[in-house]
Formats: C-alpha cells, sequence, structure tokens
C-alpha cells in the first residue's frame, strides 16, 4: 500500500466539505477573532496559493486578500465534529458480526424472514426481552420431561435463538428478526441423546410445520436412525443447518456430514477461520462464530463463541430467503448461499472455509432479484478498527482517511492513504493510536463516502 500524504490546506476543507454534506458536523461558527479562513482565490490570482482548489488562511490575510478584490469567496474555518452513531442504522455497533455478513442491504431491503418458522433442537429457549412475540409453542422431546416444558435452564438454546430473531432497543441481534421460533428441547445440559435428536426432528416436521431446522449440535458418530432423520427432512424440503464441530481438527460430526445438510464452521472479526473450528468436507460455509454478541438466557447480553453459535447466522439467512420467496427448495438455498459467499482461503471451495463466508445481503438480492441493481449503498464496511471489507464484484480504489482528536473533540491530525479494497477482499489498515479517532473511505476523487463512518467508542 502506497502511503500519500495530504497537507492542511487541501484535506481539511475537501473533509469539511464532505462532512456537511453527510450532515456530519454542525455549520463552522463565524466572525471570530484568531478564526482560521477557507477561502477560494479568483483565477487571475491563483498563482499566490498552492495550487488546490482553496487554501486555508488568517483572518488578517483573509481582509486583505478581500481588500484587493481577489476573493471568490471565504468562509470561516470550524471545528469538526462527529456525531454519536452507529455503523448500521440497524444494529449497534457490537454487532460486528452483522455486519461482516454485510447484513445492510437485507435490512434496507426489509428482508427479514417473516412468516418463515425455525425449529431450534437445544436446551429449550426463555422468551426473554429480545425475543418477545417471538417464540411459538413448542415440545421437550426429553424422556423424563414434560412435553410442554420448553425453559432453557442451560443457556444454549436462548442464545441461539437470539441470532436468528433476536431485537433490542438498540437495533437487531439475528439476521432474521421477522422468523417464527419453535423450541424443540432435547437438553438440559450438554449431552444430548440421539434419540431425542430424531423425535424432534420428525415433530418439528409433522407436528409443528418448521421450514428450517437449527442443530448446533453433533455427533462423531454415523446412526442410521439420525441418517432417516435427516432424510426425511430433505424428502420433505426441510432446510437442515448443522455446527461441525469444535475441535480444530478434522474430525467429522454428523448431521453436519450429511450431503443434504449445511455444515457450518466459524470465523472471527477479521474473516479469519477460528482454531476451534473443525475442517474438512462437511464444511459448506462459514459464518461469525468467536465473541459474538447475543442475548443471555436470564436476560441482557452475553458474548460466547463456537461453531453451535456461527450457524444460526446461515439458519438465518435461509430463512431471508424462504420470507423472499417460499417455494425455493433445500438445493436452490444451499446453492445460494454457495454462489454469494465471499471467497476465503483457498481458491473455491476448500475444507476450512467451505464456499467462504456467509454474504447475507448478496442472498437478499439474489433472490429478491436485486443482484443486478448495482450493489450496496455503502460497498465497503469497517468490520473493526484494522479491517475493511469490500462487498461488490470490483476492486475499489479509494481514499482511507485517519482523524484523530483530542478530548474536547477538536481535530488535532489527518493522514490520508490510496488505498485498494479487492473484490470481495478485506485488507487491514494501521491500529489508530488515539484515544480518540475517526476512520473515513471516500471516492478519491469525489470524496463520495464508501462505508460508513468508523468512530472510537
Amino acid at each position: 500500500m502506497r502511503e500519500t500524504k495530504l497537507n492542511r490546506i487541501v484535506l481539511l476543507p475537501l473533509l469539511l466539505a464532505a462532512f456537511l454534506t453527510a450532515g456530519l458536523v454542525h455549520a463552522p461558527p463565524g466572525g471570530e477573532a484568531g478564526t482560521d479562513y477557507i477561502v477560494k482565490l479568483r483565477e487571475e490570482a491563483a498563482w499566490l496559493g498552492s495550487g488546490g482548489p482553496f487554501e486555508v488562511v488568517s483572518e488578517g490575510e483573509m481582509r486583505l486578500l478581500r481588500a484587493a478584490g481577489l476573493l471568490q469567496w471565504y468562509e470561516p474555518d470550524g471545528e469538526m465534529t462527529l456525531l454519536e452513531g452507529e455503523t448500521s442504522a440497524y444494529y449497534s455497533g457490537g454487532k460486528w458480526d452483522l455486519a461482516l455478513i454485510n447484513a445492510d442491504p437485507a435490512f434496507e431491503m426489509e428482508a427479514l424472514g417473516r412468516g418463515v418458522r425455525v425449529g431450534i433442537l437445544d436446551s429449550g429457549i426463555n422468551e426473554v426481552e429480545f425475543l418477545a412475540g417471538k417464540v411459538l409453542p413448542g415440545r421437550s422431546y426429553m424422556e423424563d420431561e414434560s412435553e410442554t416444558d420448553t425453559a432453557d435452564r442451560y443457556g444454549h438454546g436462548t442464545l441461539v435463538a437470539a441470532l436468528i430473531a433476536g431485537e433490542s432497543p438498540e437495533g437487531y441481534l439475528g439476521a432474521a428478526p421477522g422468523a417464527e421460533l419453535v423450541p424443540l428441547k432435547i437438553t438440559d445440559g450438554k449431552v444430548i441423546t440421539v434419540s431425542a435428536v430424531c423425535r424432534a426432528i420428525y415433530g418439528g416436521i409433522d407436528d409443528f410445520g418448521c421450514q428450517i431446522l437449527n442443530l448446533s449440535l453433533g455427533v462423531t458418530s454415523d446412526f442410521n436412525s439420525l441418517r432417516e432423520a435427516v432424510d426425511y427432512a430433505a424428502e420433505k424440503g426441510v432446510v437442515i443447518v448443522a455446527a461441525v464441530g469444535n475441535s480444530g481438527r478434522t474430525g467429522k460430526m454428523y448431521p453436519a456430514e450429511y450431503e443434504s445438510v449445511i455444515g457450518v464452521g466459524s470465523v472471527d472479526e477479521n474473516g479469519e477461520i477460528s482454531s476451534r473450528s473443525n475442517h474438512n468436507d462437511s464444511v459448506f460455509i462459514t459464518a461469525p462464530g468467536v465473541n459474538v454478541r447475543t442475548a443471555g438466557r436470564n436476560g441482557g447480553y452475553i458474548t460466547t463463541s463456537g461453531t453451535s453459535f456461527a450457524v444460526p447466522h446461515v439458519t438465518a439467512a435461509a430463512a431471508v430467503m424462504l420470507g423472499l420467496n417460499p417455494d425455493l427448495t433445500p438445493e436452490e438455498i444451499a446453492e445460494t448461499l454457495a454462489e454469494t459467499a465471499r471467497d476465503a482461503g483457498d481458491e473455491g471451495w476448500d475444507e476450512y472455509y467451505g464456499y467462504g463466508i456467509l454474504d447475507l445481503g448478496a442472498c437478499a438480492r439474489q433472490v429478491g432479484g436485486e443482484a443486478d441493481s448495482g450493489g450496496p449503498e455503502t460497498p465497503c464496511s469497517f468490520l473493526s478498527s484494522t479491517v475493511i471489507a469490500n462487498y461488490t464484484d470490483r476492486d475499489i480504489t479509494c481514499t482511507y482517511l485517519l482523524a484523530e482528536y483530542d478530548p474536547d473533540g477538536t481535530c488535532i491530525s489527518v493522514t490520508a492513504r490510496l488505498l485498494t479494497v479487492p473484490a470481495g477482499d478485506i485488507v487491514r489498515v494501521e491500529q489508530p493510536q488515539a484515544a480518540n479517532y475517526g476512520q473515513f473511505i471516500y471516492e478519491t476523487d469525489t470524496m463520495k463516502p464508501l462505508a460508513p463512518a468508523r468512530k472510537s467508542q
């Protein structure tokens, strides 16, 4: 990456104009003693300046230039301040997982998985505040428990459920907040019987009409009963999404290994495969599964990791697609996931990333008939303090700006780089040194924003 230093005369006014256009700053105060001025020289006086489109001069210099009739216009330079805001209008800054899977285009389309019924084979679901009105009656398939008791005492199923359909005052927690959730309880702990899983698969399909089954679980052996239950789901046109396992090895987990099941591995906020995610031919796709923010079983927020929590992101994507087109088959959903995934690791499919990292926005656009609409309004996104993703199929060459602020919010320095973000890829930039900073990406020529600004917290 080639670094280009831009001097204060040219860069700050460009930023100010861009920020004013975007509504990110207040209009500058005028007429104060000692204020610097931004001035535009007349053509015949251009030799006085640096050759840029405008200059920054002191108040005294401005008055001399104005008196000499050399100015086209002038205005007081003002302080830039970042407004309090999040990286998306739909979710809070802590939800990096939704940024990584490019959820905004789906949310902009209002593709939320409305009316799609998702069965969650897990430890039950507690209808915490973030899941209010989203949990339908379900059933317990445990031998020694009341069928109507679907409470989550272990604290796994609620976390999974919120990553599918959770919603808080700060925005969405899940990628399909319109989906309907059916608790298909199979355990009160970590150990699960295969028979309970099989009963829940049949029951979720026949008794509750689930269109998708989320299995954030697995077993290392192949069972005839499990295989037949999964085959039954395939015959009925039901999508099954399952975890590939957390040993970080090549060992296979069932049902993720079955051909009709979408096996999901996990990545971190930088798009790097988790050290705990299994790698083998069962990995169909990857999704966020390291330190993701979701709802706790007793309410409030919790951060958790594992392929268990990568699975609900893909389940949610399937719900979004079925919400847009209820006639999609499981094969068509899998095909769309593969075609739209952002390639990572080795080119094409590989045993670590499968077909790549889930791209929810691309799935929604393809199913919703907007694949050729020109791409998302903001083609790039800051995934973290050092990582920028390009969600388009074209390389983007842009200007990356880093503004540093003192504790009072006054801009104290600005640096710029020419940056190329390859198509469908991510790049890493320097970690800001200041406690208060803002990062921006603009088209180099027009200064049009290419990504929502990232601000320090």
